[in-house]
């Protein structure tokens, strides 16, 4: 089974060939994972730095790509659903470029996880070993037959919400395979956490101004978000919540 695995990201290669690396190092089967990057059209380091990993990888090839636009933070979705229609894996991960991989055969733990279920839209969440104690899934993906009955990643920028959204809405639990990563939450400090039974505590990334996606200025949040919460300071409320229905029923021919 292969599994598919992306990145969005701007201007912080360092940090994103650690987050890759840690992931290739620690697969049992890189020839079957699908590594996927894609940044600005401005993001030349980025793409650079990409170009001189595939250089230096014998096992797979990343997929480097550069996106039409700068959608920035307030658009995100646009990355996530331009991946989408290029993915060949039998599933898509979302993955943050400070993620570091822990537990060696990942790839595995997600194969076991999702073979039971190839024939019907299914989504996955994973979290952080520092953040289990959210009780929530921070980082989502979703099976091929999800993506093939929605037509999309996402409905807006914010992916785990909206997903888990639609995870409630259908009463549907997410899949978790045994995946074990630690988020190292730029500017946030130091990071407490418990790993194998044992206390760590490690250096959060400093910030670097950049948020990660930035944008010409400030804006609200964009799109309809949670389904029950809504907000008047959204923009485009009504194309989003379009998005989230129609994605709805049509999971609802699969999961009443």
């Amino acid at each position: 089974m292969k599994i598919s695995v992306m990145w969005m990201t701007r201007k912080r290669s360092h940090e994103l060939v650690y987050s890759i690396s840690s992931f290739m190092m620690k697969a049992n089967d890189n020839k079957d994972i699908e590594y996927i990057v894609i940044s600005d059209p401005d993001d030349e380091d980025t793409y650079s730095a990409v170009d001189k990993i595939n250089k230096m990888s014998f096992e797979t090839n990343i997929i480097n790509l550069k996106s039409p636009t700068r959608y920035g933070y307030e658009e995100l979705e646009g990355y996530q659903n331009l991946v989408g229609e290029i993915f060949t894996g039998e599933c898509l991960f979302i993955m943050n470029d400070d993620l570091i991989c822990l537990n060696n055969g990942w790839d595995d733990e997600i194969r076991k996880e999702l073979e039971p279920f190839n024939d019907v839209p299914r989504w996955l969440g994973l979290a952080g070993v520092n953040e289990d104690w959210k009780g929530a899934t921070t980082f989502v993906g979703i099976n091929r037959k999800w993506y093939e009955t929605t037509g999309r990643v996402s409905g807006n920028r914010a992916t785990d919400g909206y997903i888990m959204s639609m995870g409630k809405a259908l009463d549907l639990e997410p899949l978790r395979p045994k995946v074990q990563m630690l988020h190292l939450q730029r500017g946030r400090g130091n990071i407490k956490f418990i790993w194998n039974d044992e206390k760590y505590v490690c250096e959060g990334l400093p910030d670097d101004g950049l948020g990660g996606y930035p944008t010409k200025s400030p804006k609200p949040p964009k799109y309809y978000h949670d389904p029950n919460e809504f907000t008047n300071d959204y923009t485009d409320f009504e194309e989003g919540k379009r998005r989230f229905d129609e994605d709805l029923n049509n999971l609802r021919r699969y999961h009443g």
